[in-house]
């Protein structure tokens, strides 16, 4: 892949620079908890009507990342308490911090996520890094990422999506739609899954294409 005419850089955040740790406690613990206490349930009933409701509406629904959908339809109050008490599980995978060090010595860096705004602030305060800029797709254009909100977000940023190269650990969303949109794209799969073009296996390896 020709990158020499790559000047920004950007980054998916969960998977990619942050654990799933955060998301799991916040989805498949915290919100079953406070829906059993407030309904007066066992836990395990809980957690069978919450999981359900999470698959009647799919990952590729926006309102699947929603925190403020879940809490109306659930009947809950204000989600951020929740929140703040989850924030001790956020986690940088451990190249993360030497990686967005060296790579900003020549590029500037974004993030793009489906985090909403909400999720997308704690992940920026604890990762401490100051991006040029940050973008939640659901919060800020209201919907997923997809080939146009990448051109957007070019348009925005006053760059070419062929001077904009993404990362991330979505195929869809992080490989395949910024591809659609002309931007250079790398699949993260830190299972080490998959053999196919344009595919690392951790930050470090795109460090070692990009410098």
């Amino acid at each position: 892949m020709n990158t020499n005419n790559i000047c920004t850089i950007s980054f998916d955040i969960e998977g990619t620079l942050v654990t799933p740790s955060f998301s799991q406690r916040v989805w498949h613990e915290a919100i079953p908890n406070l829906f059993a206490s407030t309904r007066g349930i066992s836990l395990d009933a809980a957690k069978k009507y919450v999981f359900e409701a999470y698959d009647q509406i799919g990952d590729h629904n926006p309102k699947w990342y929603d925190i403020t959908y879940w809490f109306q339809r659930f009947s809950l109050n204000d989600h951020n308490d929740l929140l703040i008490s989850c924030k001790q599980d956020i986690q940088c995978y451990p190249e993360v911090e030497r990686v967005l060090l060296s790579l900003s010595k020549k590029y500037d860096l974004i993030a793009i996520s489906n985090s909403t705004r909400e999720f997308l602030n704690l992940f920026i305060e604890y990762i401490g890094y100051n991006f040029k800029e940050t973008f939640s797709t659901l919060s800020e254009f209201g919907g997923l990422k997809t080939a146009n909100r990448y051109r957007q977000i070019c348009q925005h940023m006053h760059i070419s999506p062929q001077s904009l190269l993404h990362v991330g650990d979505s195929r869809q969303f992080d490989y395949d739609e910024p591809m659609h949109a002309g931007i250079k794209a790398y699949y993260l799969d830190r299972q080490g899954q998959q053999s196919c073009p344009g595919t690392i296996t951790d930050l470090d390896q795109l460090c070692n294409i990009l410098l």
